[in-house]
């Protein structure tokens, strides 16, 4: 069998074929990485660093910063907004009007102050003054009340004169000064309100003999089981009925000129109608 011999000119072509591939393919890589500006070398570099950078990493790691990230604790409790408020609210230099303690004292000394003035006002009695002497004020009637109050007055209300007879009176030449008609006081104790009313009832104001009030006479009755918030209530009502008086007056005279108006309309409109219809015949 014939052995064949090696065509050395075939076979160096051969090989410097692959030499000019591989230096082609090199070549080219260099090329690119000239356009692109990164070198093929060290970019398999980098990517081998990353691989080793994530096996050092480990999942324990990963996992950590995840939950570090995501706000979990390691221990596997659930951390949420309360807990987070309540960091906050210790770090904070609170006042201590914002304590509940102080809270619960105060409404204390809300229902206290509102037992005693709920008991102040069972104690308390209120005189009647059917006819208070002419031009005299609440300061003047409680200058003469208070030697029979030991325990001491509480508030006066005095019903003022009308207006049209103080401004009569003044149109008459009278006197100018603002008068009251009747009144209330409030004592503080109820037994030395009923013994003023029994002792002053029909018997003069008194006092110095020159005094303008020295010969009038005490008209004062004690109203039993009367309170002074019976006479706020009795007051508010009477200024509710006034007003509401006053509206269904003021009603019925819109009501009146609404109707007016209606008719001088009317009769104004009839009137052009006969003017044009004259006008015609």
């Amino acid at each position: 069998m014939a052995v064949r011999k090696r065509n050395e000119y075939l076979e160096g072509d051969e090989s410097d074929d692959d030499t000019a591939l591989d230096y082609d393919s090199t070549s080219a890589e260099e090329t690119k990485g000239r356009l692109t500006g990164r070198n093929p070398k060290r970019r398999r570099t980098d990517d081998a660093s990353d691989e080793d950078s994530l096996q050092s990493f480990g999942p324990q790691k990963y996992n950590r910063s995840v939950e570090e990230r995501q706000g979990t604790p390691d221990a596997g409790g659930v951390r949420g907004d309360s807990d987070e408020g309540a960091e906050r609210l210790n770090g904070l230099d609170l006042p201590a009007t914002a304590l509940p303690s102080t809270d619960a004292k105060a409404k204390a000394r809300l229902v206290k102050s509102a037992a005693a003035a709920e008991k102040a006002a069972r104690q308390s009695g209120v005189v009647y003054i059917s006819r208070v002497p002419p031009f005299m004020k609440p300061q003047t009637l409680r200058h003469y009340l208070a030697p029979h109050a030991t325990k001491g007055l509480g508030r006066i209300f005095l019903t003022p004169e009308d207006h049209v007879a103080h401004t009569q009176r003044v149109k008459r030449g009278g006197n100018k000064k603002k008068s009251f008609t009747d009144g209330w006081v409030e004592f503080v104790s109820k037994r030395e309100a009923k013994v003023a009313a029994e002792t002053l009832n029909g018997n003069i104001i008194g006092g110095k003999k020159g005094n303008f009030y020295h010969d009038d006479l005490w008209n004062i009755k004690y109203l039993k089981g009367y309170k002074w918030s019976h006479l706020t209530e009795q007051i508010a009502n009477e200024n509710a009925e006034r007003a509401a008086r006053l509206r269904e007056e003021i009603r019925k005279t819109r009501k009146e000129n609404k109707a007016f108006l209606e008719d001088v309309e009317r009769g104004k409109t009839i009137a052009g109608i006969e003017n044009k219809r004259k006008a015609k015949q």
